[in-house]
């Protein structure tokens, strides 16, 4: 079934230029008009009405018209009424935080506010319940409705909105991270994609630096390959247009990072270190493995992130063994002139959270199970049938 969307424009913005309808103005090269679309269409909404003054549709049209959205686009005047069988009405010169709206939207409301304004709005639900966006966001992304007429207001939300990982590593990583999706975001030519290959080109050099008995300077570039990591992300949703192609860049970054770990340890067996340094390397990277694998099935099995399932989770989330936490033992330990301990302390790091993550995943599937009824059934499968 089609799922239809209309979206109203009302407001012109100053620029540089002069005034401009607020539809077309542009946050790190993205139109708002077209920012709207996409965030939609990843909802699964593949029809949309836009509503504006004429001369603003017209220019609107002028820069849909040539392109495939894969979804059908309508124009409407603003003084005219839109159909009423759309399932959802949006006032489109304001922005909103991406798991914001999908909480709306799948949620059991009928008016979304910010301010006390209506941003969002499912007319079929009438005077169902009013809900403030905010109410829906994650703390850290508070407000999670913003004008997007106020471009700094609203270039400043959407960085602070791409802030997707929790890790204390990803905190840290976090205020340099967002200087270079600033300084980049606006450069058409630094795609997300690009830097993903720029990361792993850099992994080449840090390796080799392992490889060659350089511990700490291969640490250090490691380290900013990480920091450089997280930016392709943050570049690909401040810019609100997110693909399935990238979605390889988890595949590229479980590359290079094992890679590193690899040679890491190889690095440390051809400098005096052995087969000890060795076997402790091929242990982390099996470990590291199955944390990897474990995360991810979790999130497959319950469409929910582990890291987000509980509070005692995502407490856990701030110090697991993911991201690029080892490299800190890398160069702390590799500064203190005994690189060995680091390759310790990182099994030591991944074994933990290997426990915590299977004992984790295994009771609240479990739990799952008994919730669905599925436990029940196994055990009247397993039972002895009955003799007529």
């Amino acid at each position: 079934m089609e799922r239809k969307a209309i979206i109203l424009f009302r407001g012109f913005s100053e620029t540089r230029e002069g005034p401009a309808p607020i539809a077309l103005i542009e946050h790190f090269g993205t139109p708002v008009v077209v920012r709207w679309i996409s965030a939609l269409k990843s909802l699964g909404f593949s029809s949309f009405v836009i509503v504006a003054q004429r001369e603003v549709l017209k220019a609107v049209r002028a820069l849909l018209d040539d392109a495939d959205l894969g979804a059908r686009v309508e124009y409407l005047p603003l003084e005219e009424e839109p159909s009423s069988d759309a399932e959802l009405l949006i006032e489109g010169d304001f922005l909103v935080e991406l798991g914001t709206l999908k909480r709306f939207v799948e949620g059991d409301y009928a008016r979304g506010l910010h301010a006390g304004d209506r941003v969002l709005e499912k007319p079929a639900r009438g005077a169902g319940r009013w809900v403030e966006l905010d109410e829906l966001a994650e703390p850290r992304h508070r407000p999670a409705c913003v004008y997007a007429g106020d471009f700094k207001a609203a270039r400043s939300a959407l960085v602070r909105w791409a802030q997707k990982g929790v890790h204390f590593t990803s905190l840290l990583n976090t205020p340099l991270e967002n200087a270079l999706v600033k300084l980049l975001g606006d450069c058409r030519a630094v795609t997300p994609n690009r830097v993903t290959l720029a990361v792993n080109a850099l992994a080449v050099p840090a390796a080799l630096l392992f490889l060659s008995g350089r511990f700490l300077p291969a640490a250090l570039l490691s380290y900013f390959a990480g920091i450089l990591d997280g930016v392709d992300g943050k570049l690909a949703r401040v810019r609100g247009i997110l693909t399935r192609l990238g979605h390889l860049e988890h595949s590229l970054d479980a590359l290079y990072e094992q890679a590193l770990y690899a040679s890491f340890a190889l690095g440390l067996a051809f400098h005096s270190y052995g087969i000890l340094a060795a076997s402790l390397g091929v242990t982390l990277l099996v470990v590291d493995c199955f944390v990897r694998h474990v995360y991810n099935q979790f999130a497959l099995t319950t469409g929910k992130p582990l890291k987000h399932y509980t509070p005692f989770d995502r407490a856990f989330a701030l110090v697991d063994g993911r991201r690029n936490v080892y490299l800190i033992y890398v160069i702390a330990f590799s500064a203190a002139g005994c690189p060995l301990l680091a390759l310790a302390a990182a099994l030591a790091h991944a074994s933990l959270t290997a426990i915590v993550y299977f004992l984790r995943a295994a009771q609240h599937l479990r739990e799952l199970d008994a919730k669905e009824g599925t436990a029940q059934l196994l055990r009247l499968s397993a039972s002895p049938r009955r003799r007529r």
